[in-house]
């Protein structure tokens, strides 16, 4: 007997060793959420702000209505009663009302009224907390950039989603001892731990500009039939990315409302009508979407073949009616007799011949090591959610060194051919883009973001070259409609194609862009418009809209327009005769596209005045862009209005 009862004994002491000791923990958890209930309080989530402090998102507290199911005395009656105001259904309501839980969700941040009136019911086991809801005070703007929060507080998308960990901040909570009837037990435990809100974040986007950008963006894609399009702007000196406006035309059916409204002038005698406007784009487009350049292009393979010496600017080239390479024929923009034409006149007229001729003397090494160091191939040091790298040939074949240099079979994006121009205007330093500039914390200190490293891509005496050539393009070439007397713009326009889904190309369906820098004496705007999928050309849908944007940006930044300055040593002008020798067929901007008035300094004496008020100036007429369509697509002319006919951009 004594020792059957020692065995016992000592199994209750090993037992109850075990509980109170090595599973202690777990069996205290047990009770504690018999008699425990826990309340996580959701932390503010930072807001997202310009580069000028104004807010692009925000969180304000909302009212969240939750119930306590073991305290809901009649869920049938409850849930009837709430049904009409929280806008749910009664078995919904009901369902939830009767969990096996302490705290179930009924409405998450619903509006002041609506909190009111279900306060006012005054209902067993029906509560209120406060919770954060996101809001964005510009309504669309740069949505395409900003991204989303869910109901849960977390970003799911773009910017909210990339840096969530920052903005998002810490949840606290709430402990406390209740009965078996949820009712807080006197004198019981009471812990709190106050949520942490999250950091701000600070953009480098400049709020009104990107407006504007939207505005003139959306008037470009309205004008040319398009099926959407990119804008960017960018500060030349830091890389700071200033506008990114993304816009996309509605599908059938789809409710999104306008981006920016925007009115374009009928054709003279046709019916008005109401027009489909543009939508936000889907994501952000400059970033993740890949396209055909086409002739903006040709300033990495010429900036390449004079870095490597293999041209110089003032070298002449004879350029056939017609080029063959590996038994392909490439053309340019129109049929014309033999020229002798500078690299100044090519680029100018914006030839592929030319321009093809320069790429075989550089060969298929050194273009493809240009491609790479100015940042085609590569996604940016933005490194935005989704971002694409482009695409490179993964094979080349004996047309490649004829289709690369002039745009095709090469796709990039928009920040990448943005980046590249911008390398131009920084004397031949690449600059990273830079989206986001600081962070500010919960005592109000703002912790910059370091500056990524820049690397030279060519000398500053190539910059110099190129940034001549490129002010004869907008001065007499293919990009006149850019033009914003008297400042000097820098810019080349480029018509890309665009792929068809059975292989080859869209007759008739082209990718038209321009790329710039202003003033070119000293740049301090870089800017690129995509404009996608239109029956036109860069010359005539993007080249003004380039010069829209870049006006605003001239006039809310006060810069002056600088002393002109002789061209670089070396490089020779183009000429008016040269500059249509390839029979180019001058053309208006679009309908409502028009060149946008000059910018008149107040007075030329001094060179620190702000850009003064605009003076209405004729609209110069612009030569399309010789852009490049393979030899076997028959392309439909562009159906721009007011413009003559002309034959199709051909190329391999």
């Amino acid at each position: 007997m004594f020792l059957l009862m020692a065995g016992a004994f000592a199994a209750i002491c090993a037992k109850l060793v075990m509980i109170q000791g090595v599973h202690s923990a777990q069996y205290l958890a047990s009770g504690g959420s018999e008699w425990e209930q826990t309340v996580t309080l959701p932390a503010e989530r930072g807001a997202i702000l310009d580069r000028n402090g104004y807010e692009l998102a925000m969180s304000v507290p909302q009212t969240t209505i939750y119930a306590d199911p073991r305290q809901v005395q009649d869920p049938l009656a409850e849930a009837n009663a709430l049904a009409p105001i929280l806008g749910l259904s009664v078995t919904t309501l009901q369902d939830d009302m009767t969990e096996d839980a302490g705290f179930v969700y009924l409405a998450r941040t619903v509006d002041d009224v609506t909190a009111a009136r279900v306060a006012k019911l005054n209902l067993a086991g029906v509560y209120s907390l406060q919770e954060p809801k996101r809001f964005y005070p510009a309504g669309q703007l740069a949505q395409p950039l900003l991204g989303s929060v869910g109901t849960d507080g977390n970003g799911l998308g773009a910017l909210e989603y990339k840096y969530n960990s920052i903005l998002a901040g810490t949840p606290g909570k709430s402990i406390e001892e209740i009965d078996p009837q949820g009712n807080p037990l006197p004198g019981g435990l009471q812990q709190y731990k106050a949520p942490v809100a999250g950091q701000d974040l600070v953009l480098s986007i400049d709020e009104p500009l990107q407006y504007e950008a939207e505005q003139a963006l959306a008037q470009a894609v309205v004008a040319a039939n398009a099926h959407g399009g990119i804008a960017l702007l960018m500060d030349s000196k830091t890389g700071e990315i200033l506008a990114a406006a993304q816009l996309t035309m509605p599908g059938p059916g789809s409710t999104q409302p306008p981006a920016v409204p925007v009115a374009i002038p009928p054709p003279p005698g046709s019916a008005t009508k109401d027009q489909v406007q543009p939508v936000e784009a889907a994501s952000a487009s400059a970033f993740t979407q890949v396209y055909e350049p086409g002739s903006v292009n040709k300033l990495v393979t010429i900036s390449a073949a004079l870095q490597t010496g293999v041209i110089k600017p003032s070298d002449v080239f004879s350029i056939p009616n017609s080029y063959s390479v590996s038994g392909t024929v490439f053309h340019d923009a129109e049929s014309h007799p033999t020229e002798h034409w500078t690299v100044t006149d090519i680029l100018a007229n914006s030839s592929n011949i030319g321009t093809i001729q320069i790429a075989q003397r550089l060969g298929k090494t050194n273009l493809l090591n240009y491609i790479n160091d100015f940042g085609l191939g590569s996604v940016t040091d933005v490194q935005f959610p989704g971002e694409s790298a482009g695409i490179l040939p993964s094979y080349w074949s004996g047309t490649s060194i004829a289709d690369v240099p002039i745009g095709q079979g090469i796709a990039v994006t928009a920040i990448q051919m943005l980046a590249a121009y911008n390398t131009i205007a920084n004397g031949g330093v690449y600059v990273p883009p830079r989206l986001v500039d600081a962070t500010i914390d919960g005592q109000g200190r703002e912790h910059s973001l370091p500056m990524a490293p820049t690397h030279r891509v060519v000398s500053k005496a190539v910059a110099a070259e190129m940034t001549t050539m490129l002010d004869e393009v907008v001065r007499v070439g293919t990009g006149t409609a850019a033009n914003l007397d008297p400042y000097t713009v820098a810019g080349k326009t480029g018509t890309g194609l665009v792929p068809s889904l059975t292989g080859g190309y869209q007759a008739g369906h082209y990718v038209a862009s321009f790329a710039g820098f202003v003033p070119a004496e000293d740049p301090q705007i870089t800017g690129m418009v995509v404009v996608d999928n239109t029956p036109d050309y860069g010359a005539a849908a993007s080249a003004p809209t380039f010069a829209t944007i870049a006006r605003d940006a001239l006039q809310e930044f006060n810069i002056p327009p600088m002393p002109k300055e002789p061209p670089a040593p070396g490089v020779p002008l183009a000429t008016p005769e040269s500059a249509t020798g390839a029979g180019e067929i001058a053309g208006s901007p679009l309908p409502g596209l028009a060149t946008p008035p000059s910018i008149a300094p107040k007075a030329p004496s001094t060179t620190t005045l702000p850009v003064a008020a605009f003076t209405t100036t004729t609209t110069v007429p612009t030569p399309v862009d010789p852009s490049t369509v393979p030899p076997t697509t028959t392309a439909v002319p562009p159906t721009t209005t007011g413009a003559r006919s002309r034959s199709s951009p051909t190329t391999g």
